[in-house]
């Protein structure tokens, strides 16, 4: 029988075979079932697109779910329910779920997922500090600045690092969400009961085992990513479509992990490597203008970005002093468009 061979120089076989390469990694923490497993009570802090989402889920498996927002989403949430649909597949699903305003002091419950933004979590942690009758405490936030200040203020025990698996937004009050397929719901290696409560809503889980490295390598990652959006309106579609300006983030991306790996932060995973750093730059280049020219481009990142100015702003302020002393003419222009449409924004 004769050997087939690959014509690794064609990037239509390239991005099969990183197509192939995503299904392997995300398949390798899959779980292998439910047994066992006994009913939580659950509060998720913060109603948005992760909040709403992960509350469903979890009450859809028979966890008992408190959400926690303020204002004119609590009111949303209170009149209308919670109500997602998956912007790929037009699946949606609603619920009726207990809603407060405040986490208080004598909240008692299994865990407490934070869903907020990067700039949000100095003000939620005095309360997350007085609800000592949660144990558990799951930060799912943005941030690259180290958690030493988490640990310090609520307890290494409690705290417990990790990071979403959806993106989308909130259109009249219902979440639009679509699952990032390359990336599972990240929880930190040691909180098995975590992963576990994660499992039983039938969500795929990745364990990792330093969290914090992984936020400082997906932090770079999104930044430069969201620099050159913003260069582009936030527009995707216009994105895919500058090959120069592709090409530049991904180099942006290179210089910041090289960066992080001269201050001994933990390497990415073999995966993003390889997308990024290890294959031709010219098939990195098709693999990402395919990626952003699709929905999954405007949902992982284009709607996120056209309302988190202040995260984005926030964690390039957290990358500063880790960048400082390194050569990143890449990555530079893209914070730097960040920090421009934040003072835009300010005015």
């Amino acid at each position: 029988m004769a050997r087939q061979t690959l014509n690794l120089s064609s990037p239509c076989v390239f991005l099969s075979l990183a197509a192939e390469a995503v299904a392997a990694y995300i398949s390798k923490d899959e779980p292998g079932g439910n047994r066992g497993r006994r009913t939580m009570t659950i509060v998720i802090l913060g109603a948005g697109v992760q909040g709403t989402f992960y509350g469903i889920q979890f009450a859809q498996s028979g966890h008992n779910v408190t959400l926690v927002a303020r204002g004119r989403r609590a009111s949303e949430l209170r009149t209308c329910g919670a109500a997602i649909r998956n912007a790929v597949t037009g699946h949606s699903d609603a619920m009726n779920l207990a809603v407060v305003e405040r986490l208080e002091p004598g909240t008692s419950a299994d865990f407490c997922f934070v869903m907020v933004r990067r700039e949000q979590l100095d003000s939620v942690l005095p309360d997350l500090k007085a609800a000592t009758l949660v144990p558990r405490i799951i930060f799912m936030v943005n941030h690259a600045n180290g958690s030493e200040d988490l640990f310090e203020a609520l307890g290494r025990d409690r705290v417990v690092l990790g990071f979403p698996s959806v993106a989308g937004n909130i259109n009249n009050g219902v979440v639009e969400y679509i699952v990032v397929a390359e990336q599972p719901t990240v929880l930190e290696s040691t909180a098995l009961d975590v992963v576990a409560c994660v499992r039983s809503a039938r969500l795929r889980v990745k364990t990792i085992a330093d969290m914090d490295s992984w936020l400082k390598r997906h932090a770079v990652f999104v930044t430069a990513v969201g620099g050159a959006l913003y260069c582009k309106n936030c527009d995707a579609g216009l994105l895919s479509h500058d090959r120069q300006l592709v090409r530049s983030f991904i180099l942006a991306v290179r210089e910041g992990w090289s960066a992080l790996d001269r201050r001994r932060v933990e390497p990415a995973n073999a995966l993003l490597r390889t997308i990024f750093c290890w294959v031709p730059l010219p098939f990195a280049v098709a693999y990402w203008c395919r990626l952003l020219d699709s929905k999954r481009g405007e949902y992982y990142f284009a709607r996120h970005t056209r309302h988190a100015i202040t995260e984005m702003a926030a964690l390039v302020s957290d990358l500063e002093p880790l960048m400082s002393g390194y050569e990143t003419p890449h990555l530079l222009p893209l914070h730097r468009a960040i920090n421009d449409r934040k003072a835009l924004a300010d005015r």
